[in-house]
């Protein structure tokens, strides 16, 4: 049996709870996506390893947007009023 997403927005879910593991659990990538794959996947374990690792390698980046964006946004205050 081939590797299939469940939807059309698997991938993208998969990198969210991947992201979102990472940061609430401290766990690493690698291991919140095992986790989370299985979730929006028909077959987790028929996954090659390009698309696994340019899920890691998404995964990465938009922890370290997200890492980023939380960064600039405690920095500064704005004065309403």
């Amino acid at each position: 049996m081939r590797f299939r997403w469940m939807r059309q927005t698997s991938r993208a879910a998969v990198i969210s709870a991947t992201v979102t593991r990472v940061i609430l659990q401290g766990i690493s990538v690698e291991a919140a996506l095992e986790l989370s794959l299985p979730h929006y996947s028909i077959n987790p374990g028929a996954i090659s390893q390009f698309e696994y690792k340019r899920l890691v390698k998404d995964s990465k980046a938009e922890l370290k947007r997200v890492e980023e964006t939380r960064r600039d946004g405690t920095g500064r205050r704005r004065m309403r009023g």
